[in-house]
């Protein structure tokens, strides 16, 4: 596991969503409910960036054809069918680290 620096955790506000690049690979950090998940920043329908779309409590919402995610989970609630590709997280120090590497 190679986990990469991200941020600083005071840094990043509850409901922020945080585009990142690691490794060549475009990262959406979100931090909900205290709490950091990372995803690949692509819509599972035709991989555009979810980081231009919006965040509502927990929903994740594609902009460009409004497909919609449990940020918490990465799991599809619009189609339910659908999956974000979730990358290792861990809070060390107050640090954001991702780990692009280890997908889950």
């Amino acid at each position: 596991m190679t986990f990469r620096r991200v941020a600083a955790l005071a840094d990043v506000w509850n409901g922020d969503l945080l585009p990142i690049t690691l490794d060549g690979i475009k990262v959406l950090v979100v931090k909900i409910e205290d709490a950091v998940h990372a995803y690949e920043d692509r819509c599972a329908h035709l991989g555009a960036q979810l980081s231009n779309g919006a965040l509502d409590g927990r929903v994740l919402t594609c902009a460009v054809h409004h497909w919609q995610y449990d940020a918490t989970t990465g799991r599809g609630i619009n189609p339910a069918s659908a999956c974000l590709t979730r990358f290792a997280v861990e809070i060390r120090d107050g640090i954001i680290f991702v780990d692009p590497e280890v997908r889950l």
